[in-house]
Parts: C-alpha cells; sequence; structure tokens
C-alpha cells in the first residue's frame, strides 16, 4: 500500500461515526443502508456522506439491493493497512531528546 492511500485511509478513519459504521458492518457480513442510517444519531444525508467517505478509502463496498444499498467491509484493505502502519511502528527510530540528528 502506497503513502497516498495510507493517509486516505488514517483520515477516513479519523471521524468517531465513521468508526462506529466500520463497527455495524464488521458484526455481519452485510448491512442494509436503512438499518445503518437508524444506527447512527445523524441526518441520513450526513450518514451517506460518511458511508461515501469510506467507500473512496476503499473500506467499504456498496451494492443496490431493491429500492436501497447494501454495504460490507471490504476484504483485505484493513490487513494492508495494518501492514502499513506496522512498517512504519516497526521502523520508528527511539525519539532522540537531545534534538541532534533527523
Amino acid at each position: 500500500m502506497d503513502d497516498t492511500m495510507t493517509a486516505s485511509i488514517a483520515k477516513a478513519l479519523s471521524h468517531p461515526a465513521r468508526i462506529h459504521i466500520l463497527r455495524l458492518l464488521a458484526a455481519q457480513t452485510e448491512c442494509r443502508g436503512a438499518d445503518v442510517f437508524s444506527e447512527l444519531p445523524l441526518a441520513q444525508s450526513t450518514v451517506s456522506q460518511h458511508l461515501g467517505v469510506l467507500k473512496d478509502a476503499g473500506l467499504v463496498s456498496s451494492r443496490s439491493a431493491g429500492n436501497g444499498m447494501v454495504y460490507c467491509l471490504s476484504p483485505g484493505v484493513f490487513d494492508d493497512f495494518i501492514a502499513a502502519v506496522s512498517s512504519i511502528a516497526s521502523a520508528a527510530a527511539l525519539c532522540n531528546a537531545s534534538g541532534r540528528g533527523c
């Protein structure tokens, strides 16, 4: 995963409502949009915007189902993100408190 994709996912994860949506989707194989909307104390348009951010980041997939949409977590994206962040964390040097060095 490149830095741009890693940053996009990190940004998508930066809002509590989006974390809540991801938890809802993680609890089941798929979730109707109406169910997602009813679980959050936000306007439907706001929830739709949050779902759009998650979809743009590649974290959530959707498909049409009758008059609505069905959402699910995208497979593999979280594993790739965790690997990218772990590689940064494992390569991190200890902070030099003296202020010398890069």
